[in-house]
Protein backbone atom coordinates (compact mmCIF):
# COMPACT_ATOMS: atom_id res chain seq x y z
CA UNK A 1 0.00 0.00 0.00
CA UNK A 2 1.01 3.29 -0.70
CA UNK A 3 -0.33 6.40 0.99
CA UNK A 4 -0.84 8.83 -1.86
CA UNK A 5 -2.45 11.36 0.05
CA UNK A 6 -2.74 10.45 3.55
CA UNK A 7 -1.41 12.41 6.38
CA UNK A 8 -0.09 10.68 9.41
CA UNK A 9 0.26 13.23 12.28
CA UNK A 10 0.95 11.93 15.61
CA UNK A 11 -2.62 12.36 16.90
CA UNK A 12 -5.26 13.36 15.16
CA UNK A 13 -8.93 14.54 15.99
CA UNK A 14 -11.25 13.28 13.53
CA UNK A 15 -15.22 13.98 13.33
CA UNK A 16 -15.98 11.38 11.62
CA UNK A 17 -19.22 12.10 9.86
CA UNK A 18 -20.46 14.53 12.57
CA UNK A 19 -18.97 12.24 15.51
CA UNK A 20 -15.76 13.64 17.04
CA UNK A 21 -13.31 10.74 17.22
CA UNK A 22 -9.27 11.12 19.05
CA UNK A 23 -6.86 8.67 17.49
CA UNK A 24 -3.18 8.48 17.99
CA UNK A 25 -1.10 6.61 16.26
CA UNK A 26 2.94 5.91 15.46
CA UNK A 27 3.98 4.73 11.78
CA UNK A 28 7.89 5.09 12.45
CA UNK A 29 7.97 1.22 13.82
CA UNK A 30 5.54 -0.56 11.39
CA UNK A 31 7.10 -3.74 9.34
CA UNK A 32 5.65 -3.51 6.31
CA UNK A 33 8.09 -0.76 4.63
CA UNK A 34 9.24 -2.17 1.69
CA UNK A 35 11.35 0.18 0.21
CA UNK A 36 15.05 0.63 2.29
CA UNK A 37 15.51 3.65 3.92
CA UNK A 38 18.04 4.17 2.16
CA UNK A 39 16.48 4.15 -1.38
CA UNK A 40 14.11 7.32 -0.03
CA UNK A 41 15.04 11.06 -0.63
CA UNK A 42 16.76 12.60 1.86
CA UNK A 43 14.78 16.01 3.40
CA UNK A 44 15.70 18.82 1.91
CA UNK A 45 15.64 17.52 -1.85
CA UNK A 46 14.52 19.42 -4.50
CA UNK A 47 12.57 18.61 -7.54
CA UNK A 48 10.93 19.88 -10.29
CA UNK A 49 13.30 22.82 -10.52
CA UNK A 50 12.47 23.60 -6.63
CA UNK A 51 9.10 23.86 -6.74
CA UNK A 52 8.38 21.29 -4.33
CA UNK A 53 10.92 20.80 -1.08
CA UNK A 54 10.71 17.47 0.42
CA UNK A 55 10.13 17.31 4.25
CA UNK A 56 9.44 13.98 5.16
CA UNK A 57 9.08 10.25 4.63
CA UNK A 58 5.68 8.87 4.59
CA UNK A 59 5.73 5.51 3.77
CA UNK A 60 7.12 3.01 0.70
CA UNK A 61 4.65 0.45 -0.80
CA UNK A 62 4.81 -2.13 -3.96
CA UNK A 63 5.09 0.68 -6.22
CA UNK A 64 6.06 3.93 -4.83
CA UNK A 65 7.36 5.97 -2.15
CA UNK A 66 5.19 8.73 -0.49
CA UNK A 67 6.68 11.62 0.98
CA UNK A 68 5.02 15.07 2.96
CA UNK A 69 6.43 18.08 0.76
CA UNK A 70 6.30 21.83 0.65
CA UNK A 71 5.28 23.70 -2.66
CA UNK A 72 6.82 27.30 -3.83
CA UNK A 73 3.34 28.66 -1.74
CA UNK A 74 4.78 27.09 1.20
CA UNK A 75 1.58 24.25 1.57
CA UNK A 76 1.53 20.76 1.92
CA UNK A 77 1.14 18.72 -0.50
CA UNK A 78 2.41 15.06 -1.22
CA UNK A 79 4.73 13.89 -3.33
CA UNK A 80 4.27 10.27 -5.06
CA UNK A 81 7.54 8.71 -6.65
CA UNK A 82 7.60 5.73 -8.77
CA UNK A 83 10.10 3.44 -7.40
CA UNK A 84 9.75 -0.01 -7.57
CA UNK A 85 12.03 -1.78 -4.72
CA UNK A 86 12.39 -5.17 -6.79
CA UNK A 87 14.13 -4.07 -9.45
CA UNK A 88 15.17 -0.05 -8.73
CA UNK A 89 17.70 1.09 -6.12
CA UNK A 90 18.66 4.72 -6.22
CA UNK A 91 22.07 6.47 -6.64
CA UNK A 92 22.33 9.58 -4.92
CA UNK A 93 19.13 10.98 -5.99
CA UNK A 94 18.63 9.05 -9.99
CA UNK A 95 16.88 6.08 -9.87
CA UNK A 96 18.57 2.99 -11.73
CA UNK A 97 17.10 -0.30 -12.46
CA UNK A 98 19.00 -3.27 -10.45
CA UNK A 99 20.37 -5.06 -13.54
CA UNK A 100 20.00 -5.25 -17.28
CA UNK A 101 17.57 -7.65 -16.86
CA UNK A 102 15.19 -5.18 -14.88
CA UNK A 103 15.44 -2.35 -17.14
CA UNK A 104 12.67 -3.13 -19.29
CA UNK A 105 10.39 -3.72 -16.46
CA UNK A 106 11.44 -0.06 -14.88
CA UNK A 107 10.65 1.48 -17.76
CA UNK A 108 7.15 -0.19 -17.56
CA UNK A 109 6.40 0.78 -14.14
CA UNK A 110 7.32 4.23 -15.18
CA UNK A 111 4.68 3.86 -17.78
CA UNK A 112 2.09 3.14 -15.97
CA UNK A 113 2.79 5.67 -13.40
CA UNK A 114 2.32 8.58 -15.70
CA UNK A 115 -0.84 6.86 -17.05
CA UNK A 116 -2.16 6.87 -13.76
CA UNK A 117 -1.67 10.86 -13.21
CA UNK A 118 -3.19 11.06 -16.80
CA UNK A 119 -6.14 9.10 -15.16
CA UNK A 120 -6.46 11.20 -11.80
CA UNK A 121 -6.59 14.40 -14.30
CA UNK A 122 -9.76 13.54 -15.46
CA UNK A 123 -11.87 12.87 -12.39
CA UNK A 124 -12.90 15.89 -10.16
CA UNK A 125 -15.23 14.70 -7.34
CA UNK A 126 -15.03 15.50 -3.84
CA UNK A 127 -14.38 12.42 -2.31
CA UNK A 128 -11.53 11.44 -5.07
CA UNK A 129 -8.06 12.16 -4.36
CA UNK A 130 -6.63 15.14 -6.68
CA UNK A 131 -3.48 15.69 -8.71
CA UNK A 132 -1.52 19.14 -9.12
CA UNK A 133 1.24 17.80 -11.10
CA UNK A 134 3.13 15.34 -12.88
CA UNK A 135 6.52 15.44 -13.37
CA UNK A 136 9.68 13.31 -14.94
CA UNK A 137 13.13 13.91 -13.07
CA UNK A 138 15.89 11.46 -11.74
CA UNK A 139 15.15 9.15 -14.34
CA UNK A 140 11.83 8.45 -12.68
CA UNK A 141 8.04 9.84 -12.37
CA UNK A 142 6.59 11.89 -9.84
CA UNK A 143 3.03 13.62 -8.65
CA UNK A 144 2.52 15.78 -6.58
CA UNK A 145 -1.41 15.31 -4.82
CA UNK A 146 -3.34 16.96 -2.20
CA UNK A 147 -1.86 16.39 1.17
CA UNK A 148 -5.27 14.82 2.83
CA UNK A 149 -4.75 15.42 6.82
CA UNK A 150 -6.30 12.08 8.63
CA UNK A 151 -6.43 8.07 8.19
CA UNK A 152 -7.14 5.17 6.36
CA UNK A 153 -10.06 3.04 6.95
CA UNK A 154 -8.23 0.31 7.41
CA UNK A 155 -6.53 2.02 10.60
CA UNK A 156 -8.92 2.46 12.01
CA UNK A 157 -11.19 -0.40 11.70
CA UNK A 158 -7.68 -2.19 13.12
CA UNK A 159 -7.97 0.48 15.93
CA UNK A 160 -11.70 -0.50 16.89
CA UNK A 161 -12.89 2.49 15.73
CA UNK A 162 -16.74 1.59 16.21
CA UNK A 163 -18.63 3.52 13.05
CA UNK A 164 -22.72 4.04 13.55
CA UNK A 165 -24.93 2.68 11.58
CA UNK A 166 -25.55 6.25 10.34
CA UNK A 167 -22.29 6.91 9.62
CA UNK A 168 -21.52 3.69 7.53
CA UNK A 169 -24.13 4.53 5.60
CA UNK A 170 -23.13 8.39 4.62
CA UNK A 171 -19.99 6.64 3.98
CA UNK A 172 -21.43 4.63 1.36
CA UNK A 173 -22.79 6.95 -0.37
CA UNK A 174 -20.45 9.22 -0.95
CA UNK A 175 -17.56 6.49 -2.24
CA UNK A 176 -20.43 5.00 -4.07
CA UNK A 177 -20.95 8.64 -5.51
CA UNK A 178 -17.06 8.72 -5.94
CA UNK A 179 -17.23 5.04 -7.89
CA UNK A 180 -19.92 6.16 -10.39
CA UNK A 181 -17.63 9.35 -11.43
CA UNK A 182 -14.76 7.06 -12.15
CA UNK A 183 -16.94 4.84 -14.43
CA UNK A 184 -18.73 7.97 -16.04
CA UNK A 185 -15.22 8.56 -17.24
CA UNK A 186 -14.76 5.13 -18.42
CA UNK A 187 -12.14 4.44 -16.11
CA UNK A 188 -11.69 1.17 -13.21
CA UNK A 189 -10.44 1.76 -10.03
CA UNK A 190 -9.24 -1.73 -9.73
CA UNK A 191 -7.76 -1.49 -6.48
CA UNK A 192 -11.07 -0.63 -4.05
CA UNK A 193 -9.89 -1.23 -0.57
CA UNK A 194 -10.20 -0.02 2.95
CA UNK A 195 -6.30 1.00 2.73
CA UNK A 196 -7.35 2.88 -0.31
CA UNK A 197 -9.85 5.01 1.67
CA UNK A 198 -8.76 7.57 3.58
CA UNK A 199 -11.16 9.73 5.87
CA UNK A 200 -10.56 13.44 6.13
CA UNK A 201 -10.32 15.55 9.59
CA UNK A 202 -13.29 16.65 8.67
CA UNK A 203 -14.74 13.21 8.21
CA UNK A 204 -15.14 13.13 4.14
CA UNK A 205 -13.95 9.71 2.65
CA UNK A 206 -11.86 10.08 -0.35
CA UNK A 207 -10.94 7.89 -2.46
CA UNK A 208 -7.00 7.20 -3.58
CA UNK A 209 -4.30 5.15 -5.05
CA UNK A 210 -5.09 4.65 -9.00
CA UNK A 211 -1.80 2.68 -9.60
CA UNK A 212 -4.29 -0.12 -11.27
CA UNK A 213 -6.79 1.52 -13.09
CA UNK A 214 -7.74 0.99 -16.29
CA UNK A 215 -9.67 2.21 -19.48
CA UNK A 216 -13.10 1.29 -20.28
CA UNK A 217 -14.76 0.67 -23.51
CA UNK A 218 -18.54 -0.09 -24.15
CA UNK A 219 -18.52 -0.71 -20.26
CA UNK A 220 -15.20 -3.24 -20.55
CA UNK A 221 -12.01 -2.59 -18.76
CA UNK A 222 -9.29 -2.72 -21.18
CA UNK A 223 -6.54 -5.72 -20.13
CA UNK A 224 -3.78 -5.10 -17.92
CA UNK A 225 -1.11 -3.25 -19.54
CA UNK A 226 0.84 -2.02 -16.57
CA UNK A 227 0.75 -3.13 -13.00
CA UNK A 228 -2.33 -5.24 -11.07
CA UNK A 229 -2.38 -5.35 -7.25
CA UNK A 230 -5.00 -8.45 -6.41
CA UNK A 231 -5.89 -8.12 -2.74
CA UNK A 232 -7.33 -11.09 -1.16
CA UNK A 233 -11.26 -10.53 0.55
CA UNK A 234 -11.54 -7.76 -1.53
CA UNK A 235 -10.93 -8.44 -5.36
CA UNK A 236 -13.33 -9.79 -7.37
CA UNK A 237 -12.71 -13.63 -9.13
CA UNK A 238 -12.25 -11.83 -12.61
CA UNK A 239 -8.96 -10.02 -11.30
CA UNK A 240 -7.42 -12.90 -10.12
CA UNK A 241 -8.13 -14.68 -14.23
CA UNK A 242 -5.49 -13.19 -17.08
CA UNK A 243 -7.91 -12.54 -19.38
CA UNK A 244 -11.47 -12.53 -17.74
CA UNK A 245 -13.70 -9.25 -18.21
CA UNK A 246 -13.35 -6.40 -16.12
CA UNK A 247 -16.33 -4.39 -15.64
CA UNK A 248 -17.85 -1.79 -13.37
CA UNK A 249 -19.22 -5.12 -11.01
CA UNK A 250 -15.66 -5.43 -10.64
CA UNK A 251 -14.98 -2.50 -8.48
CA UNK A 252 -18.43 -2.74 -6.68
CA UNK A 253 -17.71 -6.11 -5.42
CA UNK A 254 -14.53 -4.31 -4.13
CA UNK A 255 -16.48 -1.61 -2.55
CA UNK A 256 -19.05 -3.82 -1.01
CA UNK A 257 -16.21 -5.97 0.80
CA UNK A 258 -14.72 -2.64 2.07
CA UNK A 259 -18.13 -1.66 3.26
CA UNK A 260 -18.38 -5.75 4.76
CA UNK A 261 -15.04 -4.95 6.34
CA UNK A 262 -16.43 -1.58 8.16
CA UNK A 263 -19.59 -2.97 9.20
CA UNK A 264 -18.47 -6.62 10.65
CA UNK A 265 -14.64 -5.81 11.84
CA UNK A 266 -13.14 -8.22 9.74
CA UNK A 267 -12.31 -8.30 5.82
CA UNK A 268 -15.20 -11.06 3.93
CA UNK A 269 -13.34 -14.42 2.86
CA UNK A 270 -11.42 -14.34 -0.34
CA UNK A 271 -13.26 -14.94 -3.43
CA UNK A 272 -11.40 -18.60 -4.33
CA UNK A 273 -12.79 -19.64 -1.05
CA UNK A 274 -16.14 -18.68 -2.36
CA UNK A 275 -16.46 -20.41 -5.03
CA UNK A 276 -14.61 -23.48 -4.06
CA UNK A 277 -17.67 -23.53 -1.47
CA UNK A 278 -20.53 -22.62 -3.81
CA UNK A 279 -19.08 -25.48 -6.40
CA UNK A 280 -19.05 -27.94 -3.62
CA UNK A 281 -22.92 -27.24 -2.65
CA UNK A 282 -21.39 -25.62 0.92
CA UNK A 283 -22.95 -22.35 2.28
CA UNK A 284 -21.45 -18.99 1.12
CA UNK A 285 -18.52 -18.32 3.89
CA UNK A 286 -19.82 -14.65 3.63
CA UNK A 287 -23.04 -14.28 5.95
CA UNK A 288 -25.01 -11.96 5.14
CA UNK A 289 -25.43 -8.49 6.41
CA UNK A 290 -28.95 -8.21 5.96
CA UNK A 291 -29.76 -11.19 7.99
CA UNK A 292 -27.30 -10.34 10.74
CA UNK A 293 -27.48 -7.02 11.60
CA UNK A 294 -30.10 -4.25 12.52
CA UNK A 295 -30.51 -0.32 13.02
CA UNK A 296 -29.73 0.57 8.89
CA UNK A 297 -32.64 2.00 6.57
CA UNK A 298 -34.65 -0.82 4.65
CA UNK A 299 -32.58 -2.44 2.07
CA UNK A 300 -29.00 -0.83 2.48
CA UNK A 301 -27.29 -3.93 3.80
CA UNK A 302 -28.99 -6.00 0.92
CA UNK A 303 -27.75 -3.36 -1.21
CA UNK A 304 -24.23 -4.19 0.20
CA UNK A 305 -25.10 -7.99 0.40
CA UNK A 306 -26.13 -7.80 -3.77
CA UNK A 307 -22.52 -5.98 -4.16
CA UNK A 308 -20.78 -8.58 -2.73
CA UNK A 309 -22.01 -11.51 -4.96
CA UNK A 310 -19.27 -14.19 -6.22
CA UNK A 311 -21.03 -14.50 -9.51
CA UNK A 312 -20.54 -10.90 -11.80
CA UNK A 313 -24.16 -11.16 -13.03
CA UNK A 314 -25.74 -11.08 -9.95
CA UNK A 315 -23.98 -7.92 -8.87
CA UNK A 316 -25.26 -4.16 -9.09
CA UNK A 317 -24.93 -3.27 -12.94
CA UNK A 318 -23.44 -0.08 -12.21
CA UNK A 319 -22.67 2.07 -9.29
CA UNK A 320 -25.87 4.01 -9.95
CA UNK A 321 -28.03 0.80 -9.77
CA UNK A 322 -26.43 0.98 -6.29
CA UNK A 323 -27.25 4.59 -5.64
CA UNK A 324 -30.90 3.73 -6.60
CA UNK A 325 -30.95 0.87 -4.19
CA UNK A 326 -30.88 3.30 -1.16
CA UNK A 327 -34.64 2.85 -0.13
CA UNK A 328 -34.49 5.78 2.71
CA UNK A 329 -32.42 8.34 4.01
CA UNK A 330 -29.98 7.53 6.63
CA UNK A 331 -30.65 7.10 9.97
CA UNK A 332 -31.10 10.01 12.44
CA UNK A 333 -28.20 9.53 14.87
CA UNK A 334 -29.88 11.49 17.74
CA UNK A 335 -33.58 10.37 18.45
CA UNK A 336 -36.00 12.91 17.33
CA UNK A 337 -39.17 14.63 19.70
CA UNK A 338 -42.10 13.18 18.43
CA UNK A 339 -45.76 14.14 19.95
CA UNK A 340 -48.57 11.66 19.75
CA UNK A 341 -51.61 13.31 19.49
CA UNK A 342 -55.24 11.77 19.71
CA UNK A 343 -57.67 12.71 17.63
CA UNK A 344 -60.26 15.45 18.79
CA UNK A 345 -63.55 16.16 18.28
CA UNK A 346 -64.58 20.18 18.58
CA UNK A 347 -68.26 20.68 20.10
CA UNK A 348 -70.49 23.42 17.97
CA UNK A 349 -71.08 25.95 20.07
CA UNK A 350 -73.68 28.83 20.15
CA UNK A 351 -72.24 32.31 19.06
CA UNK A 352 -71.41 34.49 21.50
CA UNK A 353 -71.49 37.88 21.67
CA UNK A 354 -68.22 39.34 22.24
CA UNK A 355 -68.06 41.63 25.43
CA UNK A 356 -66.35 45.56 24.63
CA UNK A 357 -63.12 46.27 25.60
CA UNK A 358 -62.55 48.41 28.42
CA UNK A 359 -61.59 51.74 27.65
CA UNK A 360 -58.34 53.03 28.42
CA UNK A 361 -57.93 54.27 31.73
CA UNK A 362 -57.23 58.39 31.31
CA UNK A 363 -53.86 57.82 32.39
CA UNK A 364 -52.53 56.69 29.86
CA UNK A 365 -54.64 58.48 27.30
CA UNK A 366 -52.47 60.47 24.59
CA UNK A 367 -52.99 64.77 24.66
CA UNK A 368 -55.67 63.92 21.41
CA UNK A 369 -57.22 61.55 23.35
CA UNK A 370 -56.11 58.13 22.08
CA UNK A 371 -54.85 55.40 23.46
CA UNK A 372 -50.91 54.47 24.62
CA UNK A 373 -51.08 51.05 24.86
CA UNK A 374 -53.61 48.65 22.51
CA UNK A 375 -54.02 45.77 24.58
CA UNK A 376 -55.04 41.99 22.71
CA UNK A 377 -57.20 39.55 24.15
CA UNK A 378 -56.82 35.85 23.66
CA UNK A 379 -59.48 34.58 21.91
CA UNK A 380 -61.68 32.00 23.92
CA UNK A 381 -60.69 28.73 24.59
CA UNK A 382 -63.22 25.99 22.48
CA UNK A 383 -63.74 23.04 24.66
CA UNK A 384 -62.89 19.48 23.36
CA UNK A 385 -63.84 15.93 24.08
CA UNK A 386 -61.30 13.24 23.24
CA UNK A 387 -62.66 10.23 21.40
Amino acid sequence: MTWDACGDADRAEIPLLGVLIIMAFDKSSLPDQDADLDDVLQPGTCLSNNQYRIESYLRAGGFGITYLARNSFNRDVVVKECFVPSFCTRSHTTVRPRSEASKAQMQKAVRAFLNEAQTLSQLQHPNIVRIRHSFQENDTAYMALEYIRGHDLLDMIEDKVTLTPHQIVLLTQKLVSAVAHVHDRNLLHCDISPDNICIRADGEPVLIDFGSARKMMDGIGERNSGFSMVKDGYSPPELYEANATVTPRSDIYALGASLFHAITGHAPVDCQSRLAAVSEGRPDPVPSLAATFTGYPRGFLAAIDKALSVRPADRHASAQDWQRAFAEPPVETAPRNVALLRRVVVKPQAAVTPAPKPAPAPALLRADGTPRVQFRYPPAQARVQTA
